[in-house]
């Protein structure tokens, strides 16, 4: 059983809008409503792909009931501590005319001492039936930047695996306590480390940077450009063709819920690498966010091929 955290989940709105630009008035074409946040991009691709799913966060109002309701139909497990703030809303508007996606983003609720205090003593009761725990995005307000490592030095105290993705000062202080998988951008790892990450040998001293802080899955990803991870027997970069994008947003998260799965099944590492990129390019075939389907998963996981770095 896989376990989602959402910290800072949201109701994920698209607007599908031609010609969109400011200042002026638009009525979409279409629009959905998904039960968002990174982390709830994760649960719903993994339990699309089979897996039983354990989602939970900090969440409260109308939007947080909202929330709710749609894990409950997607068959998602909801252990979502409540909260007096309201969950926020994040809105995608996307332009397939020019070929342009527009976020606009609420920072969340602020929350209590007392609230993530509560989530943070029920967690460890949460994960006990779970071999793998994801941990996906921001924080809220008044969430200290080291709550990710209290989660994984107690999941790893219980022999699970963690996987981390996050960014910023949130990413810096997860390596220190050693997550089991990290798969930052080149962008976002290169904040942390200080240096650009743009050729070959970038790559591969970022990743052994990463091993060396005690992750023992790092991987870095480049968008369209493919991944390189460092699996057991050297640095590898994979490759994916490439496709036409309905909506990229989610695709990171369908990533992170590919390899969730592959490792919960006990797959080899390359197997995991593989389905967690065969997801994250089913997820831009769909206007809706964090969504794979099974036959796209499968067809893009013979498109995958991958390259031995060192």
């Amino acid at each position: 059983m896989i376990l989602a955290v959402t910290m800072n989940p949201a109701i994920d709105k698209v607007y599908s809008i031609d010609n969109f630009a400011v200042n002026k008035i638009f009525r979409p074409k279409a629009m959905t409503a998904t039960a968002g946040g990174k982390g709830l991009n994760v649960a719903r691709v993994a339990r699309i792909l089979g897996e039983k799913v354990v989602a939970a966060g900090l969440i409260g109002g109308g939007t947080g009931e909202f929330i709710n309701n749609q894990l409950q139909k997607d068959g998602i497990i909801s252990k979502f501590v409540p909260i007096n703030g309201e969950t926020r809303i994040c809105i995608n508007i996307l332009d397939e005319k020019n070929g342009t996606s527009t976020e606009v983003l609420e920072p969340g609720p602020a929350v209590t001492s007392d609230e993530y205090r509560i989530f943070l003593e029920r967690f460890g009761k949460i994960i006990i039936d779970c071999d793998v725990v994801t941990a996906s995005g921001s924080l809220p307000r008044g969430v200290p930047a080291g709550f990710y490592r209290e989660l994984i030095r107690i999941a790893k105290s219980m022999g699970k695996m963690f996987l981390l993705d996050t960014s910023g000062e949130y990413l810096k202080e997860g390596i220190k306590e050693g997550p089991f998988m990290v798969k930052p951008n080149h962008h976002e790892l290169s904040q942390v480390i200080g240096q650009d990450i743009s050729s070959k040998e970038d790559c591969i001293k970022a990743l052994n940077y990463l091993r060396e802080a005690g992750v023992n899955f790092p991987v870095i990803t480049f968008g369209e450009k493919g991944c390189t991870a460092a699996l057991p027997d050297g640095m590898y970069h994979f490759y994916a063709p490439p496709v036409k994008v309905v909506n990229a947003v989610g695709s990171g998260d369908s990533f992170i819920a590919g390899c969730a799965v592959a490792l919960s099944r006990g797959k080899e590492p390359v197997d995991v690498i593989r389905l967690g990129m065969a997801c994250g390019m089913a997820n831009t075939q769909f206007f809706k966010t964090g969504m794979v389907s099974r036959e796209l998963v499968d067809r893009f996981l013979e498109c995958i091929r991958m390259e031995k770095w060192s």
